[in-house]
């Protein structure tokens, strides 16, 4: 878990990002301010990734996008990559126009395409709901949430399946693209009685996780309201459904 937190930073969680290692697969799971960093601090090579999954397109889940594009044309210790391996970037409907805006439509930034060409080295893919892909050996499907146009992932490979949910309010998509997962890592961005935007609080999370049933719940994009009130959200699930819970910080590895 390289970020659990939301645009604001505490002392435990900043922003949006997650690392899952499965047989040969390396992937992101959005690409929030500080990844590359969380990556360094936590001996991950950034170089041997071999997808990013976005969620949505939000800048709290996307800003470290650029810079590991650019990253990826170089080696290791800084000499130009005769042949960078190819970067997956994969994402709901509108990556392509994301990717035109940030980097063909912009002077400051257009030397990407221009001077260092990364669409050699990149292959976009807009994911399409109902749809099975692979990924290195890993399976993969999306649904939409109720999120900025935002999407969900489920990744499995024979021995355990993983649901992102992405930000979103309660969705009953979601609820049975979940059901019966492995592990769901689920956003709470803030406690119920607190609760803005297309967002999920602890009583909602409780009800998802009573009708999808995983065996482990990571739950992750915590804004600062949750600082030391953390235990409200494991009671609130334990209430509604017997299953292990763990709140995400940041650097934290789970190995399953």
């Amino acid at each position: 878990m390289l970020g659990a937190g939301s645009i604001v930073p505490t002392s435990d969680r900043f922003c949006t990002a997650a690392y899952l290692e499965a047989g040969e697969a390396r992937i992101l799971v959005d690409c929030g301010p500080g990844t590359l960093e969380k990556m360094r601090r936590m001996g991950i090579s950034p170089h041997n990734v071999d997808a990013v999954f976005l969620t949505h397109y939000h800048l709290d889940h996307v800003s470290d996008l650029l810079p590991l594009i650019k990253l990826r044309a170089y080696t290791p210790t800084g000499e130009p990559q005769r042949s960078p391996k190819t970067l997956n970037i994969i994402g709901p409907s509108g990556l392509t126009e994301l990717l035109n805006h940030l980097i063909h439509s912009n002077k400051f930034f257009e030397y990407l395409e221009s001077l260092m060409n990364y669409r050699k080295y990149t292959a976009l893919t807009t994911v399409e709901e109902g749809r099975e892909y692979e990924i290195c050996g890993l399976k993969f499907s999306s649904v939409p949430v109720t999120h900025s146009y935002g999407v969900a992932y489920k990744f499995w490979d024979g021995r355990c399946s993983v649901v992102f949910s992405g930000d979103t309010a309660p969705d009953r998509r979601l609820i049975e693209f979940a059901r019966g997962a492995d592990i769901l890592i689920h956003e709470c961005s803030f406690p119920s009685d607190l609760l803005i935007g297309q967002h999920t609080g602890e009583r909602e999370l409780a009800l998802i996780v009573a009708e999808a049933r995983p065996r482990l719940v990571v739950v992750t994009h915590l804004y600062p309201a949750w600082s030391g009130a953390e235990h409200q959200i494991v009671r609130a699930i334990e209430e509604a459904y017997k299953c292990r819970v763990i709140v995400g910080r940041d650097l934290m590895e789970i190995r399953i």
